[in-house]
């Protein structure tokens, strides 16, 4: 029954029978919680198994023991529905949902049986009951799909269409139901709507099978080509391989309603919504109602070598522990290794974990690491939505093994180039560059080493560049510690504690003597997490020799104070050398907790330890919860085995034993678990499972901040039923809102535009509408060695953008007798406009005015206008693939041409081609080709992964012409690019064909949209008058961000609405001394450096006096230009100095950053500038 009810989220039986017997429960006497406990597990595990008549049995003595818990009649009912006794099961059923009337699990349970006993209606009603009441019931929507799968007619195709799209606005990456609805559009003849949902299926993680891959592209393209009956057959091949794999058995399992015949999975749980009461939340967790029950023998996991008895040290290497869904079907499996010793023999084994039992799945998985390993971590590290397995192999090399994606996994280490580890005790996968990617960081005693991703399936060893020192070291953990948005480390080691800021630039610095952390002597596990729920990263740091571990409390500015307040707790410790710790939620309550583990100096002393957070800094000594006879630990994994809402242990003991401690009670209270999925094309921002991003859930009154790791995160919801808001940011900076996630929430990064440049609005007569983006030649200390062979250091030109930009007639108007016009900041960078100038051009209206509006390198600029009087368009347009593109190139209309196959990164396509018959007027003199489109640009951080790889490089648009033999010539090399939204590229034709042959063929791997060619001479004769406006008035001042959408569908370039309008940043803040509200006209008047520095969120009003530009002679008209001088320097966290206003731009810099001799003028003019204007102080 509703197999992911069991992971959604668990309370099991033991609140709802505290609520019972503390309220009056029949029997004279309460159960013990053991009896509940073991009646529970039985008969849940009875029903697990298909023993239905033994189930029936252990759940009828549980309602005897509960008689008010709704719970037990529930899988009394299920077990009916599973056996065929369906009178028996509605008895059961209906008892359980009189006692929770808000059960949705019950309601959806009598909704099948009504279904298998032919009371269809019935079935409907109870289900739209359950989506009028939560329109977010995800397995409700899919029963309701489901009721109509059969029926054929118009109306049940559109109720089931519309049921699987209101599923997938709840669960976006849902596979299943994305394939779904993608075969009902194709079946209803809605084949755009098909195409963007394919486009969807082939950027969220994880990748599919090569021939699905292959299958999904072909699809795309027949739909594109109006095929209809080919692109049918293709999708049902697509279709029948994507349901084998295990991703879509997962999402499948996540929604969907019991199918005849009934599997079935015990009801473990009820939903978020539809907890049993809230009596049973009020009830306090008494000591008697958690525990952590060892289970190792049972659930397969015993690797306890013979004569090393539980917590005897031994010469044995300690068990390597790691754990990840490697088969993508929400299950993690565990990869359990040593390295031997102590006469015992290495093994490596991965375990299938599946309703907490494990079994031995090596062989199949193609896993052979003959000297076994002592440490081992998963982690994706070719962004393919996979997790591959690295381990520091018993033989003292590294072994990357990468998952095929079918469960199995080929060994690439000597590829990847990293198998010297330096003896290495320990490895960590983090985005260290912020460019997307893992890259690796290994510890020891030899000292630290780090392997830069390249993302080709290599690595380089670049410790020196990182900065990051050497010295032994024992552990490394992993945050944002200073609230910059880039990830710093924390090592320990025999020299005490160490911190590690992330200065950008791929460069580590050590702060620890600023920071305020000191040690004593050697430390040993170190812990970053939020304990105090007040959004700062706090530091946990055990002893290596013995002393009292301590508690660092962030003070929020990067800077740590002793936390003296678990003091008392912490001393427990004293005497226990700390060999590992987790911060772990395990009651749910909401806080941190922490489970730390080592060996104890003195002879019989414990060594693991499990103290709970009391909320006010305190900590309780709560290690009376785990078994008595685990006595020391040398490693910890975290993981929800059984998958019932709580946090169980795996800890290794210093015997080489493995022990699994389930948590028994710490799913009473509710829980979300999050996944982070980022978009496997198209982006290329952050790496697939969101590694180092940070997590803020507020349920009620409770607040929490996470990292993420790779793996599920998990939060407590204390009191509270539901959480009401996640809100993510990803490791590149950009944030992202969830609101009221479900208990597991997959969130799937979002597209968005976080930088490009600053915006220009124009009064139209009606309104103020978006019209063009400014200043895009500037790209102040962008990395761009994508485009300098390859090298990382090379950064974009210094110099100011200077451009002159078309504004149409229509697009302003005067209003009062003045132009106006908006130039506002809404993303997350720096504007910094030195001058502003409105250009009138007056023409007769039998001709068009144009200028260039390609992308150039920054410096001075002319003002050349073309005039058309007779534009013809290409005879002919194709594609690579000779799809007719003519239709998208007719008229500026928003139609691109939008047959780009996408690559992993943001601005990088397959290579396409744009080949037109220009006819025979384009070998006249004097004739242009005019190209209007736009491109959705890499950013700073994709340019340094281009840089680090060699497998991809930019390839700007070319012209080719064809030669006497018809073969492909190149005519011009680089053509340039548009320089934002919706720009007009004029290309001069002359000399360029050597034949009558006037086929050109522009090829580019950019991604670049085209909306219209034409060429056309440049009617040189025609009249024109030219009338430079400077502003009479402009005035800076907070205005805030417009609603953003994509203008002309989903191939079109980010719009924004002026009329819609937000006060809230969505950025991270930059630092630094920006220009004061108020009038700032002589700030724009002339470019000298001395100009308005604008945050995101600033808007500049512009007013232009209208009545300088003479009246219109009959039959003219009038256009505008715009010429704006200034710079543009993103926040993104490669950017040079992106996150602070400094260093200031100048026109006479020689690069940026600074190069030698270079600094910012500071005769008095300047440095009256900088006091005068430059008074508004922001912060982080």
């Amino acid at each position: 029954m509703l197999p992911a009810l069991r992971r959604r989220l668990a309370a099991p039986i033991l609140a709802a029978v505290l609520a019972a017997t503390l309220t009056g429960c029949r029997k004279d006497k309460p159960a013990s919680v053991e009896e509940l406990f073991t009646t529970r597990t039985l008969a849940t595990q009875l029903l697990q198994r298909g023993q239905l008549p033994e189930a029936e049995v252990q759940f009828k003595k549980l309602i005897e023991l509960a008689p008010d818990d709704p719970l037990g009649y529930a899988n009394l009912g299920l077990t009916y529905l599973q056996l065929g006794r369906y009178a028996d099961a509605e008895k059961q059923l209906v008892r359980a949902q009189k006692l929770d009337p808000a059960s949705s699990d019950v309601a959806l349970m009598l909704a099948k049986l009504y279904a298998l006993t032919g009371r269809p209606a019935d079935a409907r009603a109870t289900l739209e009951a359950l989506r009028r009441a939560d329109p977010r019931n995800a397995h409700a929507l899919y029963a309701l799909a489901q009721l109509d799968t059969s029926a054929a007619d118009a109306a049940a195709l559109a109720r089931r269409q519309a049921r699987l799209e209101e599923l997938l606005g709840v669960a976006p990456a849902n596979l299943a139901v994305r394939l779904d609805l993608i075969d009902l559009f194709v079946r209803r003849g809605q084949t755009d709507s098909a195409v963007r949902h394919l486009e969807e299926v082939r950027r969220i993680p994880p990748e599919p099978p090569a021939e699905s891959r292959a299958e999904l592209e072909r699809v795309i393209q027949l739909l594109r080509a109006g095929d209809t009956t080919q692109a049918r057959a293709a999708l049902g091949t697509l279709l029948r391989g994507m349901q084998l794999t295990s991703p879509y058995q997962a999402s499948l399992e996540a929604v969907r309603w019991v199918e005849g015949p009934i599997v079935g999975t015990p009801l473990l749980s009820y939903a978020p919504a539809d907890l049993v009461s809230l009596r049973a939340q009020r009830v306090p967790v008494a000591a008697d109602s958690l525990r952590f029950v060892d289970v190792t023998d049972v659930s397969g996991l015993d690797v306890r070598r013979a004569g090393a008895p539980a917590g005897k040290d031994t010469t044995a290497t300690a068990v390597a522990v790691a754990a990840g869904d490697v088969r993508g079907d929400g299950h993690e499996q565990l990869f359990v290794a040593s390295a031997g010793g102590g006469g015992q023999s290495a093994f490596a084994r991965l375990l299938a974990v599946q309703g907490g039992f494990a079994n031995d799945v090596t062989a199949r998985a193609g896993l052979a690491l003959a000297a076994g390993a002592s440490f081992a971590t998963f982690a994706d590290v070719d962004n393919d939505g996979w997790l591959d397995l690295f381990a520091i192999g018993g033989d003292g090399r590294g072994h990357l093994l990468r998952n095929r994606g079918d469960g199995t996994f080929e060994d690439l280490s000597a590829k990847a180039g990293i198998t010297d580890v330096g003896g290495a005790r320990k490895a960590l996968f983090v985005d260290l560059d912020h460019d997307g990617d893992l890259d690796l960081l290994l510890v020891g005693g030899s000292g630290r080493r780090v392997y830069r991703n390249n993302l080709d399936g290599t690595f380089t060893e670049a410790t020196a560049a990182f900065g990051l020192g050497s010295g032994a070291t024992y552990d490394v953990a992993f945050g944002d510690l200073d609230g910059d948005g880039r990830i710093d480390l924390v090592t320990t080691g025999a020299t005490g504690v160490t911190i590690w800021h992330n200065g950008g630039a791929q460069r580590f610095s050590d702060v620890t003597a600023a920071s305020g952390v000191t040690s004593r002597g050697g430390t040993g596990a170190v812990a970053v997490g939020d304990y105090d729920n007040d959004g700062r990263l706090d530091l946990f740091v055990g002893s290596a020799t013995g002393g009292a571990p301590t508690l660092w409390r962030n003070k929020g500015d990067g800077t740590f104070s002793r936390d003296e307040r678990g003091s008392d707790a912490l001393r427990r410790l004293a005497g226990v050398s700390v060999l590992a710790a987790e911060l772990v939620d395990y009651d749910n309550d909401g806080r941190l907790d922490l489970v730390v583990a080592g060996k104890p100096r003195a002879s019989g002393a414990r060594g693991v330890f499990l103290l709970h957070n009391e909320g006010d800094g305190r900590f309780s000594d709560r290690s009376a919860l785990l078994p008595a006879s685990l006595m020391g630990g040398t490693a910890i994994t975290v993981v929800d085995v059984d998958q019932d809402g709580d946090e169980d242990l795996v800890i290794a003991d210093p015997g080489g034993a493995l022990h699994l401690l389930r948590n028994d009670g710490g799913n009473r209270r509710m829980a979300v678990r999050v996944q982070l999925k980022g978009l496997r094309t198209g982006s290329g921002k952050n790496n697939d499972f969101g590694v180092g991003a940070r997590l803020e859930l507020r349920a009620g009154d409770i607040y929490q901040t996470r990292v993420a790791t790779g793996r599920p995160t998990h939060f407590g919801l204390g009191p509270h039923l539901k959480a009401d808001v996640l809100r993510v940011e990803w490791p590149n900076g950009v944030p992202q809102m969830v609101y009221l996630p479900g208990t597991d929430a997959d969130v799937v990064e979002l597209e968005t535009l976080k930088g490009s440049c600053a915006f220009a609005y124009t009064w139209d007569g009606t309104r103020f509408q978006f019209v063009t983006d400014v200043m895009w030649r500037s790209a102040l200390g962008m990395p761009m060695g994508l485009m300098a062979g390859g090298a990382s250091t090379a950064f974009a030109p210094a110099g100011a953008s200077q451009e002159y930009l078309r504004i149409p007639g229509s697009a302003l108007k005067p209003k009062d007798g003045r132009y106006l016009l908006q130039l506002t900041e809404e993303l997350w960078e720096t504007a910094y406009a030195d001058e502003v100038k409105l250009i009138a051009v007056d023409h007769p209206d039998s001709v068009e005015v144009f200028v260039d509006e390609r992308f150039v390198p920054p410096g001075p600029v002319t003002m050349r206008l073309f005039q058309v009087a007779r534009p013809q368009l290409p005879q002919s347009a194709v594609d690579e693939r000779g799809a007719d593109l003519r239709p998208a190139l007719r008229a500026t209309d928003d139609i691109y041409v939008s047959n780009l196959t996408p690559t992993r990164y943001q601005g990088v396509v397959e290579p396409h081609d744009l080949v037109m018959d220009l006819g025979e007027q384009a070998g006249q003199p004097g004739t242009y080709l005019f190209l209007r489109g736009w491109i959705y640009p890499t950013d700073a951080s994709i340019n340094v992964a281009l840089s680090q790889q060699s497998a991809l490089r930019v390839s700007p648009p070319s012209l080719e012409v064809r030669d006497a033999s018809g073969r492909w010539t190149t005519a011009v090399a680089s053509l340039g690019f548009p320089s934002g939204k919706n720009k007009t590229m004029v290309i001069d034709l002359a000399g360029k064909f050597p034949t009558k042959d006037h086929h050109v063929r522009i090829r580019t791997n950019m991604q670049i949209y085209w909306d219209q060619a034409f060429v056309a001479g440049d009617v040189a004769g025609s009249p024109v008058k030219v009338t430079t406006l400077a502003p009479l008035r402009a005035d800076l001042h907070a205005r805030g961000y417009s609603r953003m959408y994509r203008k002309g569908g989903r191939y079109g370039p980010y719009w924004f609405a002026y009329d819609d309008v937000s006060t809230t940043s969505p950025w991270r803040g930059i630092e630094g001394a920006f220009t004061r509200f108020g009038d700032v006209r002589a700030l724009l008047e002339r470019a000298d450096d001395m100009y308005v520095i604008m945050a995101p969120g600033d808007e500049t009003t512009l007013a232009f006096d209208a009545s300088s530009a003479t009246a219109l002679p009959a039959g003219w008209r009038r256009d505008f230009l715009l010429y704006t001088d200034g710079w543009i320097k993103d926040s993104d966290l490669n950017t040079a100095f992106g996150t602070t206003v400094g260093p200031l731009p100048f026109h006479g810099a020689k690069s940026y950053p600074y190069a030698p001799g270079d600094s910012y003028p500071t005769d008095a003019a300047h440095q009256r500038y900088q006091r005068e204007y430059n008074t508004r102080a922001l912060r982080r």
